[in-house]
Order: C-alpha cells, then structure tokens, then sequence
C-alpha cells in the first residue's frame, strides 16, 4: 500500500485540491501537513481505462476541467490562451490551438535535478514536406545564458523538416533529433526523461521506444526560468509563435527519470492495443527483411559487396594486435576495415611530415623500435582478404597537440584546424598523400571534413575581405532569403573545405588510379537548407571528388528515406550509403554494445534498401562476440568480395575492384 504523502502525490492535479498548484508544492514540503492533509484529498473520477496515477507525481493534470481564471490565495492565476476541452484519449482532452499555450508555474520542485514528463497527443495535422514545425512544450532555463528546453517538431528551419527536436539545454548543447512522422488524428505517447549529475543526460521516447538521447558534461542542474509552456514555443528566445495544434491528455510530471524498460512497460500498460503499435513501429525494418537478399555476384559466384567496419581507436597498431583485430572482424564476415589514423594529435605511422601520435610512438620505441604499425595492419588484412581504408579526422585538433599550434588562431573554432589558412589547408592534403604514396592503401575516409564553427580569426577575416570585400563579422550577423544562412558566408566556407578535397582527390587518383575515397557525413540537397561548415558532401559527389557518402547514421530507426532522396538527385545514386551503429548510450552516457540481432537486422535492412557501396558499421570498440556472431550467422553468412561503384565509373555500374 502507498503512503499518505505518496497517494497525495498521485492524485494530485490542477484544481482538485484546494490552495492550487502553489499550495499544493507547499504542502508537498511539509511532510506531517501532506500527510494530513492526503488522507482528505478528493481523486478525480478516472474515465473508463483511464491509467492511474505513478509513484513520485509532480504534477497531474488530466485535463477534466479548464484552468480556472481567479487565483488562490498565494499562487497566480495559471494563464492559457487557445485551449479547450475535447475528447481526450480517457475523458476530455486539452487542444490547444495555433497561438495558444498552456502555462504552468515552474516554482519549487516541479522540474529537480531527475525527472521524467509524459503526456499523450493527437495533432491536428500530419507531417507534411516544408510544413510548419510544431512546439509541443517549452521553458527557459536560468542559466546567465538564456538558454531554453523545447520538444518540437521541426525548429530552427524556418519551413519545418523532417525531424522532431529534443533541446533540453542548448547552452549545453544537449540536444537530440529523430525522423518522426505525425499523423492527423492518431495519438502517441511522448516521454522525456533527464538527469543532471556527473554528467547531463536528456532522452526521448515516442511509443515507449527510445527514439533520441543526448549526454553532456555539466557543472549541475539550472533552475527553470520561465513557466512551463504546453504548446508553444514562448519558453524559448527563439518564440516565433510555433505551436502544437493538438490535443493533449494526461500530462504527468515525475519525481525521476524512467529507465527505458520502466517507459516501455508504462506505455504498454496505458496503450491496450501496443502489440500492434508496436508491430506497425518496425514496419519499416521488417517489411524490407521480408524481402529476399539477391546481392550481385560475379562470374564464379561469389557476392560483391563491401562489408566495413570503422575503428576510432589505435588498438591495431600494437605488436600482436593487428591480428587480433583483422580475426574477429574476418570471423564477424566484414572485408573492408577503416582504421583511424589520424585524430589530430600525431600520426598512427611513421611520418616526415609530423609527429607520431603519443601512445603509438611508445609502443614503436619500447616495443619494437622501427616497427611500422600501419604497414604490419596492411599487410595482416590483406593476407586475409580485408581491405584498409586508412580514416583521417582532417580538420580536427586535439588542443593538447603542440605541433598543430601553427595552424590555430585566436577565433579559429575549438577543436578545429584553421581552414582558411592555405598552409593547413597543404598540410591537410600532403599528409593524406603521404599515406597514399607510401602505402598498399585500397581506400581514405574523410571525416571532420569541415570548419567546426565558424572562424572569426585574423586570417579568417582577411580571406574572407578578399574573397567577397565585406566585413566578416557584420556578415555574420546577416541572414539569407527565408531566414537561411547568409550565401556569401556559406559560398566562403564550403569553397574552403573544397579545395581540401579537390586537391587530394585530384593527387591521389594520380598516384593510385583505383583508391577509394570517402567521406563521413550528413548529406543535404541543394534544394535543402545550407550548412555553414563546409561540408558539402552532396556537391563533392555530383563533382567526381568522392566515390562514397557514407550518413552517419547510429540511431536505432534508420533515416533511410533521407538517404534514398539523397540518391534520387545524385548521378550516381550508389555513392549514397549508411553507416549503422552497433552502440547505445546509457541515462549516465556509459556506451554500451547494442543487442546483437538488431544490428544484424540493420545491416540486412541496408543489403537490401540501399545496394550499391555496401554497408558499413561503427565502431569496432562495442563489436562484442554477440555482434559477430549474428552477422556472421545473419546477413554475412556467405563471404563476400569489396565492390565499389566509383565515380570514375559513371552511373549504374557496380564493379570489383582488382
């Protein structure tokens, strides 16, 4: 049985017991009065089906009756605008308008340093291509920083996207998206969860599956600043008057942050038809694995695809541990490994042109002085029939990292090399040639292939005054048509980003005809809203420069159709491909090995949906024997052979390379 205070808490809403919302915090910290007090405190009626209340209740409300306009003797009248009562998913409902809100008092406890908020919606609308974004909730926290919480569909493009936000602290860049699509009239269950400790965690949850998660340092937990906004977007500096349009039922605030099987079970016991909502949620997934695997094969039978594996780490240069490595990934069934060689703090191979990296270069002098690790990983993979695609973080800078001193300013962006200086922009590619010329490489992945900021160094601004005679930092503060970046900015960026990767392009396929080069991204159309950190990897693809976009793609629902309308406009579609994740993050931010038979499916889902470049996965650190063994049992069980389709081949033509 519950404790008095408990059943308080439970039963709680707004309204029903006296003194208001401000009362009732009040009395929630006086432990004897709560309890007196919830021996007496009448329950709403529940409507039939209608869940009952969870332990460790903030706040409740199930919207059974409008907020009253009169305040109680201490409180505040709670203001909404646009709203009214419908039938709601038990009971009635609140919809809340185009321009309407419903705002709640954040004072006292109502958002700790744990919690959990959820509530259920049914929208007006249905997600429709450059429509409207819609803000389902929003506050501002007191951080000095006016930074802001908003769970929105669609944010800061000004025609809506494809993508529902999660911005729980933005000055702490705690943020996290998911392709979700709304449908008119149909009601889902939201739910956030966060916590702020050693570090800050925020997730999101639609139907009790985790769609996103974000996790930051953080010194502790910021107050809220304004009230908590249902429907709108006024919590935030951003307002532009952004709203839910919809019904909201069951808004429950709680006292801590669900686990993800708590969500999961939570939805299943609100939702009596969830095996079939659940069923349709995979839809997408297994109606495509249905489908039979008919990968291409050459003349002796054998399946050409590319099966790649990313490794951040530089486990494979130790003496010994190349083979380790090379075996499992051999067993798992992949052909094609991408080792990072450079992270911008030294060289994984012994280079003229740069220190080695610290750890590696102990290993080489204590270890075995004069051993080549990236030479020795070469020639153990290709013993075993496996690719290396040496990966490169190209512009990144580790600032504990000396020798790149040279090639940052004062205003170039933290953690980036100097883009705008031509002489990082020669060390940049040399270093990469330098791979090319001296090594058996089959391929190089480009990643951190962009500015990181925007760079208001000393440099910067003089390269841009040449470039178009106007002031950067006026500029910046310009906007282009619709609200998109200012042009001559983006124009400025992307043409520094792309003189790296025309000239290396341009070198390499000189010095090795058949490399492979790709590129680690978020591809957008130029119909799309531009990106200000040069990337621009779309444009690098149409250009010849790249054979391979690999999306960066770790969530456990695919953003395949982003990915299939990417390939639709390039010429040669197959240059489009996904890198899966095989990780999950923890409330805490422990990275932990995602279980084995999804990954599986995602790389089954891949072969299938996207053929062409094959697949790849990221990373090697959570492949876990689990892992191995249902790719090798699952969509590697036949082996297969690296095929590419290069940009040297034009459009539609899959070929081995020799």
């Amino acid at each position: 049985m519950k404790s008095p205070a408990i059943v308080f808490r439970a039963v709680f809403s707004r309204g029903e017991a006296a003194g208001g919302l401000h009362a009732a915090r009040r009395l929630l910290a006086v432990s004897l009065a709560l309890a007196a007090l919830a021996a007496n405190a009448p329950a709403a009626a529940l409507a039939e089906g209608e869940p009952e209340p969870i332990e460790g209740t903030l706040f409740l409300d199930r919207f059974e009756s409008l907020p009253k306009a009169e305040a109680a003797a201490e409180s505040s009248a709670i203001p909404a605008q646009g709203v009214s009562l419908v039938p709601g998913k038990w009971g009635q409902g609140l919809e809340i308008k185009p321009g309407g809100f419903l705002a709640i008092p954040t004072s006292g406890k109502l958002l700790p340093q744990q919690g959990t908020i959820i509530f259920w919606f049914k929208p007006n609308w249905s997600t429709t291509a450059g429509g409207p974004s819609h803000t389902l909730l929003s506050w501002g926290w007191d951080d000095g920083k006016h930074g802001y919480c908003v769970l929105s569909d669609g944010w800061w493009e000004p025609e809506g996207a494809p993508y529902t936000y999660l911005v729980f602290e933005n000055q702490l860049y705690l943020h996290c998206n998911c392709p979700l699509t709304f449908v008119k009239d149909q009601w889902r269950q939201f739910v956030v969860t966060w916590q702020f400790r050693d570090q800050a965690s925020a997730r999101f949850y639609v139907d009790g599956e985790l769609a996103a998660a974000a996790v930051r340092p953080c010194d502790g937990a910021p107050a809220p600043r304004t009230p908590f906004y249902l429907g709108s977007d006024r919590g935030t500096p951003a307002a532009k008057g952004r709203s839910a349009d919809g019904v909201f039922d069951q808004l429950t605030i709680l006292d801590r942050a669900l686990s993800k099987e708590q969500v999961r079970e939570l939805f299943r016991a609100q939702e009596p038809n969830w095996r079939a909502v659940e069923r349709q949620r995979e839809a997408w997934l297994y109606d495509v694995l249905r489908q039979p695997y008919a990968p291409r094969r050459d003349s002796a039978g054998r399946i050409l695809e590319s099966r790649a594996l990313l490794d951040e780490s530089s486990r494979w240069a130790a003496p010994g541990q190349a083979e380790k490595v090379i075996e499992r990934i051999a067993r798992a069934g992949f052909n094609v490994y991408i080792p990072c060689v450079w992270h911008g703090r030294g060289a994984c191979w012994p280079s003229k042109l740069t220190p080695m990296e610290r750890g590696v270069e102990k290993i080489v002098r204590e270890e075995q002085p004069g051993f080549d690790p990236l030479a020795h990983l070469i020639q153990v993979a290709h013993a075993r029939g496996i690719e290396v695609h040496p990966w490169f973080c190209v512009c990144y800078a580790d600032p504990r990292w000396e020798p790149l001193a040279p090639y940052i300013e004062e205003g170039t962006p933290a953690g980036a090399c100097e883009v705008h200086n031509p002489a990082f922009r020669k060390f940049a590619v040399d270093l990469m040639i330098e791979v090319v010329q001296h090594y058996d490489v089959d391929g190089i992945n480009l990643d951190y292939i962009r500015t990181i900021g925007i760079s208001t160094s000393a440099t910067a601004q003089a390269s841009y005054r040449r470039q178009f005679g106007g002031d950067l930092l006026n500029d910046m503060k310009q906007t282009g048509a619709g609200g998109w970046p200012y042009p001559n900015l983006v124009q400025w960026q992307d043409g520094a980003v792309a003189g790296i990767v025309r000239s290396f392009s341009t070198q390499a396929r000189a010095a090795r005809p058949e490399l492979v080069i790709s590129v680690d991204g978020h591809p957008y159309l130029p119909t799309d809203k531009p990106g200000t950190q040069g990337r621009n990897d779309f444009w690098w693809a149409q250009e010849g420069w790249v054979d391979v976009i690999y999306s960066m793609d770790y969530a456990r629902r695919l953003s395949w159709q982003k990915t299939e309308t990417i390939r639709a406009q390039l010429k040669r579609p197959e240059a489009a491909a996904i890198i899966v994740g095989n990780y999950e993050k923890t409330e805490t931010g422990k990275v932990v090995s995602r279980e084995a038979s999804l990954v599986a499916d995602l790389i089954g889902f891949c072969q299938r949906k996207l053929p062409g470049n094959g697949v790849a996965l990221y990373w090697y650190g959570s492949l876990d024997d689990a892992q191995i063994e249902a790719l090798r049992t699952g969509p590697f069980r036949e082996p297969a052979t690296p095929a590419w389709v290069r940009a040297a081949q034009g459009s539609g033509r899959d070929r081995p390379r020799p």
